[in-house]
């Protein structure tokens, strides 16, 4: 059995270059052999040294392999930064109601913190090759800046509860401004809907007229559709809104966790329960949410898809600004509106990552798995895709306008055929005998 040990080379330490130390293999007998080169650190700003890679001990990872492994999910990482922040912030005073951070520590490393989430925001702390990920780019530079207090940070937690922790709390973040979104939307839509409470307007089966409806009762109920999708959107953000902090790699910490007051800090209205369901939910709790999306998307797809059709130079009911059109590269006369065609597409690009995110957590056995990582490019897709959606669906609303005179004309006859059949039923025909006796009126015409 041997045991590593490290020795700083003989010249000064600079604090966050990157030195070599040599290690010298301590056998069991207690010989000690040459010291040789092994691996690469840095050097944190009391003069001790760190490792870059949380894990690395006397080999280093072959760049082209990491370069597969981390290259894309760094960028990714990027965007969750902030939120993984938050979580070693609570995690920072976790470790100080255990016992492991003293009061000094603990008030250096969250000012610490709250420097680098200064730095993120203004867009000055970027994620590159060899950080690996944003956890351990978090630990080595609060490593680099205050030593061994950096060096604490990770005690009682896994990089498998912190990105579930971030990803909880990105989808938290994000749900909630999509909802309230969708309400806005609610709010202008039953506005206008109100407006043109009493405007004629045909409505359509089989995209042919059927019956005399109106323009307002047409624009209520997509409003009642999105507080279906708020339905679906808050049930998926009760399961995603628990902390996973305190779960360590999926089978729970040797240590006395405050789990609950670190899932209160950080604004999680509860805890999951058991360690190795938060592994085994990674996958399925996203799924959820991208599910309660395409629903949204499936809404704003009826809507445009509408608005196309009643825009059409055919009907003309419906008249948008020609700001939110586009012209064609070949027929001067075109005014084409893209916004729309681009907006009925989403649902299926959600779909599609729907069926991404199940994919990958489908047949994989309890516990972490590193597929997980490829989960977070289609939930972030989706999230993005919504919000941008419900943007260009209120400017669409804010700019349509009904064409009265073309809605009027298309006031014909055969849209009340049914109202006729239950003039005949109120007089004490059957609705089959009613109904033959209108059809065969319309047949002669």
């Amino acid at each position: 059995m041997t045991s590593v040990k490290a020795y700083p080379p003989s010249h000064k330490a600079t604090a966050g270059k990157k030195q070599k130390f040599y290690c010298a293999v301590e056998n069991k007998g207690g010989t000690t052999g040459t010291p040789v080169l092994c691996y690469k650190y840095f050097v944190a700003g009391d003069g001790s040294f760190y490792m870059k890679k949380l894990w690395q001990t006397n080999w280093e990872l072959d760049k082209k392999v990491e370069a597969f492994e981390t290259k894309e999910d760094l960028a990714m990482d990027q965007k969750l930064l902030k939120y993984d922040l938050l979580g070693t912030k609570a995690h920072a005073k976790s470790l100080f109601l255990m016992g492991i951070y003293g009061k000094k520590e603990l008030r250096q490393v969250l000012d610490c913190l709250n420097s680098l989430t200064i730095l993120v925001e203004q867009g000055k702390f970027h994620l590159k090759m060899g950080d690996e990920d944003m956890h351990t780019a978090i630990e080595a530079h609060l490593t680099e800046k205050l030593g061994l207090a950096g060096e604490k940070i990770h005690t009682a937690r896994s990089r498998n509860d912190q990105v579930a922790t971030a990803t909880r709390l990105y989808i938290k973040e994000n749900l909630e401004e999509i909802i309230k979104k969708v309400k806005a939307a609610m709010r202008l839509i039953d506005q206008s809907g109100d407006k043109y409470s009493k405007l004629f307007m045909p409505g359509f089966t089989h995209t042919r007229k059927a019956m005399p409806y109106t323009f307002g009762a047409w624009l209520h109920s997509f409003s009642e559709s999105f507080q279906d999708d708020v339905i679906q959107m808050k049930a998926a953000l009760k399961i995603t809104d628990k902390s996973a902090l305190g779960t360590g790699a999926g089978y729970g910490l040797p240590l006395d966790y405050p789990r609950s007051a670190a899932a209160s800090d950080i604004g999680f209205s509860a805890i999951i329960e058991n360690a190795l369901y938060c592994q085994n939910s990674r996958g399925k709790s996203e799924a959820v949410v991208v599910s309660s999306l395409i629903s949204l998307a499936l809404t704003i797809n009826k809507f445009v898809s509408d608005l196309l059709f009643f825009s059409s130079d055919t009907l003309g009911f419906i008249e948008i600004d020609k700001s939110l059109t586009s012209g064609s590269s070949i027929m001067p006369h075109k005014k084409n509106l893209d916004i729309a065609e681009l907006l009925r597409s989403k649902v299926h690009r959600l779909t599609a990552n729907y069926i991404n995110i199940t994919g990958l957590a489908a047949n994989l056995m309890s516990g972490y798995h590193r597929d997980f990582q490829e989960i977070k490019r289609p939930l972030f897709d989706s999230i993005e895709q919504t919000l941008e959606s419900l943007e260009m669906m209120l400017i669409l609303v804010k700019n349509l306008k009904p064409v009265k005179e073309k809605l009027e004309q298309a006031d014909t006859p055969e849209l009340h055929a049914a109202e006729e059949a239950y003039k005949l039923v109120k007089k004490g025909h059957s609705f089959r005998q009613a109904y033959r006796r209108i059809a065969a009126r319309y047949r002669q015409r």
